[in-house]
């Protein structure tokens, strides 16, 4: 992944710090990384970036996939399939497997890039969640 470099503000910098350190994000750039995937799947930005011809989201289709690891209760699978309810017809494939306390889910996305970031959005806004990975393939 390419590197940027940011000027923050130190309460900015200090917040940041605080997230991570109480293990909400794993490091820095996962928390900015999700912030502007959060920021990217508003209808508020999207109709901005529409006015500059440069800077239009891709809309190409993909193949992604996800890990997500949560604790094994009903309602932390009621809010992930509330949210697999919106994308069903571009799962393609979906595994589970439970493992002590904790159930871990395998799938497989087809569709439009931006379908899947906001996906990715909704699933990792789900607090209860341990780990989420995903990558897109193409």
């Amino acid at each position: 992944m390419p590197i940027i470099s940011v000027s923050l503000s130190e309460s900015l910098k200090k917040f940041i710090n605080k997230l991570v350190s109480k293990n909400q994000y794993e490091n820095k750039s996962k928390l900015i990384r999700d912030a502007l995937l959060r920021l990217m799947s508003t209808e508020d930005i999207s109709s901005a970036l529409d006015t500059y011809s440069d800077l239009t989201p891709i809309s190409k289709n993909i193949i992604g996939n996800m890990i997500i690891v949560a604790p094994n209760d009903y309602n932390v699978q009621k809010k992930i399939t509330r949210v697999e309810s919106e994308y069903k017809d571009q799962i393609v494939s979906k595994n589970q497997n439970f493992v002590n306390q904790h159930f871990i889910t395998f799938m497989v996305f087809d569709g439009n890039l931006q379908d899947f970031q906001k996906f990715v959005v909704e699933i990792n806004s789900i607090e209860e969640i341990k780990n989420f990975r995903y990558l897109i393939i193409n």
